[in-house]
């Protein structure tokens, strides 16, 4: 409802900038739902020298609210059709200049006497009504040549001064309602209705013919002055429509530049948001990658420290054996000082190996997306609506490779450890075969070191869990 209220009201300020600026003699304001004439019409009309004003199609019941009527008598053509109307103003007649007179598919039901008064009406349209008499006095329109009452279901009879229109060539009515004169008279035609009214009055038909007669020289100049007319008014109806056709293209135009410069614009501005936000992102998430990197950094350093402050005790216990029994503990210590050292050499080649790789690979997965998705966001924002859904098919395919590099990681990464664990224990049940205080010792170094691997993994495991949620995130958020 609003947005119909809004597009008549846009069509009405269309309609009166057409009438401003055009040269044409007609004022149009129909089909723009009205339910009261707008202010100052009258004076437009005026002022503009407009010859037709037309109302119809609209919800009018009053001719009030436009001003003074006086304002129209310059006036030529009023066309009120397809309205509410259910009587006309009594000051009708102050339109001196009407020649047409359109008023059918109203409401009225009578017809004041001052219509009659308007001498140079020459079309009166009163069909579609509820009409129950014509004005007693439509004789007087001297100059009427076309008259319409059809579809006026209560309407029986002509008025007797129907006789005195000498100049009526069309009348358009429905014979099958009228009582006087009775319908075969109707049927007819104009002249036997005439004829008709004269005998039942008592007035000479044929007295009145030689002055039909006498104008109708003059009636063949004015015929031929009003195709003259008619000839300028179609030229001229027709130099309008190609104005106002051309207007509309020249608005249209308009409007679509508008919403081109809107879209555009509007199209900036997201990029940029998303730029920005690409931005943000990427400096979060570098943080957070510097942060986790300077966490397992630290845990090294303590790791280290441990394993150092381990060893020197192992030293201290070892020299302690020593100096109970050099001979044969000597090549016994040897012996698991050489292995203990192979298998920690092996254990952080191992763990430095593993965390610079996945690191590495974790850095360069997420440089590659990034690009790849500033790229793809690029060239999403300039295609139409068809790529959208392309791109959101795209989209699944991603997010189905991304939980499926995701199950391969935690499948490598549960392999890993259980090498790791086969390893740990392999180790662990040689140790503890030695059966004696040191190997004792080495064995809780061991498990130092197991605990130490495991939190290891941990962290790697949760970071790449929050690489992968963030890129999920990331990855909806542009959709």
């Amino acid at each position: 409802m609003f947005g119909r209220k809004h597009h008549d009201k846009a069509k009405l300020e269309h309609k009166l900038y057409l009438a401003r600026e055009t040269p044409e003699p007609v004022f149009d304001i129909s089909d723009c739902s009205l339910h009261e004439v707008p202010s100052g019409i009258y004076s437009l009309c005026r002022v503009f020298l407009k010859e037709s004003l037309l109302l119809n199609n609209n919800c009018l019941s009053s001719l009030s609210g436009g001003g003074e009527l006086n304002d129209l008598q310059l006036l030529k053509v009023l066309n009120i059709s397809n309205n509410q109307f259910s009587h006309l103003p009594d000051d009708i007649h102050i339109l001196k200049s009407l020649q047409e007179l359109y008023l059918s598919h109203n409401q009225l039901r009578q017809m004041c006497d001052s219509i009659c008064k308007l001498s140079n009406l020459q079309v009166l349209d009163v069909s579609h009504n509820l009409l129950k008499a014509l004005p007693v006095d439509i004789g007087e329109l001297k100059q009427l040549k076309k008259l319409d009452i059809t579809e006026n279901k209560k309407l029986r009879y002509l008025p007797k001064s129907f006789y005195r229109l000498h100049r009526l060539k069309a009348l358009n009515l429905d014979a099958d309602c009228f009582c006087y004169p009775p319908k075969e008279v109707v049927e007819d035609g104009i002249d036997p209705i005439r004829r008709f009214i004269c005998d039942d009055i008592g007035v000479n038909y044929e007295s009145i013919e030689p002055q039909h007669e006498d104008q109708d020289s003059e009636t063949k100049i004015n015929d031929e002055v009003d195709l003259v007319q008619a000839k300028i008014w179609e030229l001229e109806q027709l130099k309008q429509q190609k104005m106002k056709h051309f207007l509309e293209i020249e608005r249209y135009n308009e409007l679509m530049q508008r919403h081109e410069l809107e879209l555009a614009n509007a199209s900036k501005t997201d990029r940029d948001k998303l730029l920005a936000m690409l931005t943000e992102e990427q400096v979060i998430l570098d943080e957070k990658l510097n942060k986790i990197h300077r966490q397992k950094e630290t845990e090294r350093f303590r790791l280290i420290e441990r394993l150092q402050e381990e060893e020197n005790n192992a030293h201290m216990i070892i020299n302690e054996l020593l100096s109970l029994d050099n001979t044969p503990l000597e090549q016994l210590i040897e012996q698991e000082e050489k292995e203990t050292e192979k298998l920690l050499a092996m254990l952080n080649e191992y763990d430095e190996s593993l965390r610079k790789d996945d690191i590495l690979k974790a850095m360069q997965n997420i440089l590659e997306q990034e690009t790849a998705m500033l790229k793809q966001v690029d060239e999403d924002r300039m295609v139409t609506s068809k790529s959208i859904l392309e791109q959101q098919s795209e989209l699944d395919g991603k997010l189905a490779d991304v939980l499926r590099d995701q199950e391969e990681c935690k499948a490598k990464l549960v392999n890993d450890l259980n090498e790791d664990t086969d390893l740990q224990k392999a180790a662990v049940a040689t140790l503890l075969e030695r059966g004696d205080a040191r190997s004792w010792g080495l064995l809780q170094q061991i498990r130092l070191v197991e605990s130490q691997l495991a939190r290891l993994t941990n962290i790697e495991m949760d970071r790449k869990k929050l690489q992968m949620n963030q890129h999920l995130v990331f990855s909806i958020s542009v959709c």
